[in-house]
C-alpha cells in the first residue's frame, strides 16, 4: 500500500486533503506503519499542487471577499443617512422556524408596535405567546 500511494504523490496530481485523509484510513486499518504514514503525509505536503488543492479555497475567499466589500457598502449606506435607533435596531418579529434562527439573549425585535429584548436563548416564542421570554422596552 506504501508504495501505491508514493507513486500517487510522485506523480503529483492529486488533492492534498483527499489524500492526506487516505493516508490516515489506510494507517487506521493496518495497512500501512506509522513511520510509512509520516514519510507519506511529509511527501505529500512537498509535492502538492496548489491548483490541485487549493482551488476551492481560493474561490471560498474571492467569495468572502465580495461578502466584505457589500457588507462595508451596506454600513456606509447605513451610516451615512443620518438616523441612529431606527426601526433597525429594533426590527419587525419573525416567527422562527427553529433552533436555527431562534432569538438569543439581547436580541432586539419589534413586536406589534412595542420595543422588546430577547431574555433567553433558543427563544421561538413571541412576546404575546411567552411574555416571560421578553422585556418591554419602557422609552
Amino acid at each position: 500500500m506504501f508504495k501505491i500511494f508514493k507513486n500517487v504523490i510522485e506523480n503529483s496530481d492529486f488533492d492534498l486533503r483527499d489524500i492526506l485523509k487516505k493516508i490516515e484510513e489506510s494507517y487506521i486499518k493496518s495497512d500501512i506503519s506509522e513511520e510509512e504514514k509520516t514519510n507519506l503525509e511529509e511527501l505529500a505536503r512537498e509535492k502538492a499542487k496548489p491548483e490541485n488543492s487549493y482551488a476551492s479555497l481560493q474561490e471560498q475567499i474571492d467569495e468572502l471577499a465580495e461578502r466584505i466589500l457589500k457588507i462595508e457598502e451596506a454600513l456606509k449606506e447605513d451610516s451615512s443617512d443620518g438616523e441612529e435607533g431606527t426601526t433597525e435596531e429594533y426590527p419587525e418579529y419573525v416567527q422562527p422556524t427553529g433552533a436555527h434562527n431562534a432569538y438569543k439573549i439581547g436580541d432586539k425585535v419589534t413586536f406589534k408596535g412595542e420595543k422588546y429584548t430577547c431574555n433567553i436563548n433558543s427563544c421561538v416564542w413571541s412576546p404575546e405567546t411567552y411574555p416571560k421570554a421578553w422585556i418591554k422596552v419602557v422609552a
